[in-house]
């Protein structure tokens, strides 16, 4: 993977963005790296050959809509950080496309959610559905609130045993130690039909589960010494686990496993689960990051 030079944010059509435009902000100053402000617009006019005065017009409002909604946010940050470095960056194109594309070279792309369901996202396609399905590296949806830097929230991260745990643990420990946060790390699991049954107690954890939650571990804990773990093995479904365990709290990592086009559909997916049903920001880590200290 690349340096990684700069933290990506991405504006979208509807509203302010203030949301993602605060955690990303907080992110690049805690990686002192740079921000970069994208806003994404579609000339569907600029490729007819029949184009006309008219249309030119229309192209031409369209950058100048795309640069004062740039000019706003670059106001609101710099605003309120003074001393990061943002940069605007307009470019013409599909709004996901061109956020997918920016995350290549990004330490992590921000984008806000419209709290649509997991139907209406789906039917839509929203460019933050798309993004966190196909993007690169870990991908951050806001638009639900986070904690507060002063309040004693965790970091909690689903592993499965993936082939990129790694990536996912990753990202959660390097994040937990930059911003002073504990690690709540997860492992659902789906107990059989008889474990189930209403005559039989509720079975305890899986030992071996448990002892492998406790190894893939052990090597972040060493590298992290500042960050406090707490780990559980959960009875249930990964989306009603992570969600349940994710309230109140400050980020839900979880990881992607694909970057099909149309993964973003696939409504039984852990990550688009999570992303619709979560009540704090979620970041969909992709198996391209290696979380390290800048």
């Amino acid at each position: 993977m690349s340096d990684h030079g700069a933290v990506v944010v991405g504006l979208d059509n509807e509203r302010q963005g203030q949301s993602e435009l605060d955690w990303a902000a907080r992110e690049a100053t805690a990686r002192n790296l740079p921000l970069h402000i994208v806003r994404g617009y579609e000339l569907v006019q600029a490729a007819l050959p029949w184009q006309n005065s008219t249309d030119r017009m229309i192209v031409a409002d369209l950058r100048r809509a795309a640069r004062r909604r740039l000019d706003r946010a670059v106001s609101y940050v710099r605003e309120r950080w003074p001393d990061l470095e943002v940069i605007p960056v307009a470019t013409e194109g599909q709004p996901s496309e061109t956020l997918i594309k920016a995350s290549q070279d990004a330490a992590v792309t921000v984008l806000g959610s419209r709290r649509l369901g997991a139907v209406g996202a789906a039917v839509l396609g929203s460019v933050s559905s798309v993004v966190a399905a196909r993007g690169f590296g870990p991908i951050v949806i806001t638009g639900r609130p986070s904690a507060l830097p002063d309040e004693p929230a965790s970091v909690v991260v689903g592993v499965d045993g993936s082939k990129n745990t790694d990536d996912i643990l990753g990202f959660a420990f390097d994040y937990a130690s930059r911003h002073g946060r504990d690690i709540d790390a997860v492992f659902c699991w789906h107990p059989d039909a008889l474990a189930q049954a209403q005559w039989r107690g509720d079975p305890p954890a899986p030992e071996r589960a448990d002892r492998w939650l406790a190894e893939a571990t052990a090597g972040f804990q060493e590298k992290y010494p500042d960050v406090r773990l707490h780990r559980g093995v959960v009875r249930g479904h990964p989306v009603d686990a992570l969600v349940a365990a994710a309230a109140g709290q400050d980020l839900l990592v979880v990881g992607s496993h694909s970057r099909h086009p149309h993964v973003a559909a696939l409504l039984g997916s852990v990550s688009q689960g999570v992303l619709h049903h979560a009540t704090c920001p979620v970041a969909v880590v992709h198996p391209m990051f290696s979380g390290t200290h800048s």
